[in-house]
């Protein structure tokens, strides 16, 4: 990384930021997860994003081994699972995983979801870019580039960005809460 670059970041993170209304950018190909505050932007202190999902989605279980992540439900319904504890949250609020911690969520209800989050320190927000990319890479100008990939190799390449991020998916998404 360039020092000037970088010193430049932490004197903009110094003097504080505003990002107003519909000045996150939303990651292409998502329409889904926008990035309000990257580490980058913040001197390394946190990476902020919001995060709209479908009914039933969510992501694999997951740890990120140096950040600590935070959700706040702004809209819908989630199950959310931290560590052993598994519950059905709704708008207003705040759940805490901390760094090491295994956690997920899925939009439980008919509709969608959307969850204010943040790592600190900031950085992992940044794996969705590359996830994304490896998603579509290749699609516009070779569309079976994708369907060639086995399972296999696309675990492998998802474990690579993870690695970077001091991230690792554990397990598969939340499943529904047990009712008796």
């Amino acid at each position: 990384m360039n020092e000037s670059v970088g010193q430049g970041e932490r004197d903009a993170a110094s003097r504080g930021i505003v990002i107003g209304p519909g000045e996150g950018r939303t990651i292409p190909g998502t329409d889904a997860i926008t990035l309000i505050a990257t580490g980058e932007q913040t001197g390394g202190s946190i990476g902020v994003f919001e995060d709209t999902t479908s009914p039933g989605d969510g992501p694999p279980r997951h740890v990120h081994y140096g950040s600590d992540e935070l959700f706040y439900v702004l809209e819908g319904e989630f199950l959310l699972l931290v560590g052993e504890r598994q519950e059905s949250v709704s708008t207003g609020t705040y759940v805490f995983g901390p760094r090491g911690t295994v956690h997920t969520y899925k939009v439980i209800g008919t509709e969608w979801g959307r969850l204010l989050s943040a790592f600190i320190p900031g950085g992992p927000e940044r794996a969705f870019e590359e996830f994304v990319k490896l998603r579509t890479e290749g699609e516009e100008v070779n569309r079976s580039a994708r369907r060639n990939r086995s399972v296999a190799q696309m675990n492998k390449m998802f474990a690579q960005i993870n690695e970077k991020y001091d991230s690792e998916f554990v397990g598969p998404p939340c499943r529904a809460l047990r009712t008796s």
